[in-house]
């Protein structure tokens, strides 16, 4: 099994500079994503280790194409730009938060699509959803039980280096599980207990609705209607296939085929959503 799924980031000691004297926050996600750690236009030059096969090139190439349906951030291989990512597998899987300049590391060294876009997300600019500074109100870290050398990223963040606008969202790809760095004791202690009754912490696999919206919002180019289309978008992707066919079938047994895997029509509001959010009585077999 591999424990580099929920992942570590860094901070440079030009980034730690940087922020030192920094007090406003910045209305939407974080201090990081202000103009000097964005990528220009929403371009992020990248090369490709060649210690990857072809396989986990086209793998990458894939989850990064991904990234781009829906959001307004494009990935390009880079020709002569100063500034681009380095995806390399070193020690494990680690990202520096935003843009810091030069020949930027990206290391990725277990290859699965939930990796890689939290340790993107990182290099653009966002940071885990847990060192919220609200996010006391709704788990709670159980330090004792985390392993030595993990406990930077549990620190929570002070108000000014980060805004939240948006609820809190457990289901974010930014969010830990309740054990990725649980101490071994002997088995693999939990250390993040939920607040909210009935809230689990498993390993998100997925980008979460609200992750979308942070990525319209941090590339300023998408309305609300858009932000909408854009999860109509991800939830079409072919890695969702199992998750729609499955709830669909819960909600309303009318869509069970690869060709009518994706939406039901709301009698009620007359608009498209994912089956799971979809009750009983509510679908059309309209696609």
């Amino acid at each position: 099994m591999c424990f580099c799924l929920l992942i570590n980031y860094f901070l440079t000691p030009k980034q730690r500079r940087r922020y030192a004297f920094q007090t406003n926050s910045l209305h939407g996600i974080s201090l990081k994503e202000r103009t000097f750690s964005r990528w220009k236009d929403n371009v992020v030059p990248y090369t490709l280790s060649s210690d990857y096969s072809t396989e986990q090139k086209k793998t990458i190439y894939d989850l990064l194409s991904s990234l781009e349906q829906i959001s307004c951030f494009r990935f390009q291989q880079r020709s002569t730009e100063k500034d681009f990512l380095v995806f390399i597998p070193l020690d494990g899987c680690y990202s520096c938060v935003g843009k810091i300049g030069g020949a930027q590391v990206l290391s990725v060294d277990c290859i699965a699509d939930y990796t890689i876009w939290h340790e993107v997300m990182h290099a653009i600019g966002f940071e885990h959803k847990h060192q919220r500074p609200d996010r006391d109100q709704f788990i709670r870290v159980e330090y004792r039980n985390v392993q030595r050398g993990q406990l930077v990223d549990f620190e929570k963040l002070s108000s000014y280096e980060v805004d939240c606008p948006d609820s809190y969202d457990y289901k974010s790809i930014m969010h830990y599980d309740s054990k990725a760095f649980g101490r071994l004791n002997p088995v693999r202690n939990v250390y993040l207990f939920m607040l909210q009754e009935g809230v689990t912490l498993n390993d998100n696999l997925k980008m979460s609705a609200t992750d979308i919206k942070k990525l319209s919002r941090l590339g300023k180019c998408y309305s609300d209607l858009e932000h909408f289309r854009l999860q109509v978008e991800l939830w079409s992707m072919k890695i969702y296939f199992p998750t729609i066919l499955k709830k669909c079938v819960r909600t309303c047994q009318m869509c069970g085929t690869r060709t009518t895997y994706g939406f039901m029509t709301s009698h009620s509001q007359r608009q498209r959503k994912p089956a799971e959010y979809t009750g009983p009585l509510e679908c059309e077999h309209h696609f």
